[in-house]
């Protein structure tokens, strides 16, 4: 009798054992939003389940809304959570908290504000915009040069909801990013990330202290472009991030699925 008693609580040791385990490695597995939004190519959609492989083989559990399935209330559930908010789709030029860039175009279209007050962040995820105007300061239909006074706007009301929300940094691209997120992962500083992704195709144009009464304050803006060789005055602002200079992946906060 004693032994079947020792032996039964030898499994109940073993059942308690195994179950904290499994929710030690759920509450510590990192998490990625990635959403594709209306009017995507096909490409966009291609290169978004390129980077939903590249996290799942680094443990990352993913979460894809790609348009027609980009709904807004399930993404924000999701999001809050998470260590990843990937989006590609159009720039919102008019959905900025102060009617410039913002937002996002999904199923529909989500303004800065709605970002606001319905997204908040629990673990300082990092935010990134592949190829959509606005977001790293460039945007189609620009003139030749906007100048980097207005990339730099472009890029900090891009930004600035998703900090306002608890956002631990943000990156754009006009490309996309695979490289940039490699290197990342590997724990570099998001700062030496963007230097790696801008150079040698791109000159980095400025890297600055942003001051000002918002959630930007103090966090370091760097924006990286080229020049059209055919157009001697066509100046393209391409590459961006902001946040902490030594951002790196332990900066995310671990999450639970």
């Amino acid at each position: 009798m004693k032994i079947y008693s020792l032996f039964l609580s030898l499994v109940f040791s073993l059942i308690t054992f195994a179950e904290q385990t499994n929710t030690q490695n759920s509450s510590t597995q990192k998490t990625a939003v990635l959403i594709v939004g209306f009017d995507a190519s096909c490409r966009s959609k291609y290169r978004m389940e390129s980077i939903a492989l590249t996290l799942k083989e680094k443990g990352i559990a993913v979460y894809k809304y790609f348009y027609p399935n980009a709904n807004w209330n399930n993404i924000k559930a999701r999001a809050k959570t998470c260590s990843f908010f990937i989006y590609t789709g159009h720039g919102y030029g008019n959905g900025g908290l102060d009617g410039g860039f913002g937002g996002l175009c999904i199923n529909e279209n989500i303004s800065a504000q709605e970002i606001v007050d319905g997204l908040k962040f629990q673990y300082k995820p990092l935010v990134i915009y592949l190829n959509a105007c606005g977001s790293a300061g460039s945007s189609a239909g620009d003139p030749d040069d906007i100048g980097i006074q207005e990339a730099t706007k472009r890029v900090c009301d891009t930004s600035l909801p998703f900090f306002i929300a608890g956002a631990g940094a943000y990156f754009a691209t006009n490309i996309y990013g695979e490289s940039f997120l490699d290197d990342l992962l590997k724990g570099k500083t998001i700062s030496n990330c963007f230097r790696v992704f801008s150079e040698p195709q791109f000159e980095i144009y400025m890297t600055e202290t942003i001051t000002s009464k918002n959630a930007l304050n103090l966090k370091t803006i760097s924006i990286s472009g080229y020049q059209d060789q055919n157009k001697p005055k066509a100046q393209y602002y391409h590459t961006a991030f902001v946040g902490p200079e030594n951002f790196t992946i332990k900066s995310i906060i671990q999450t639970s699925k």
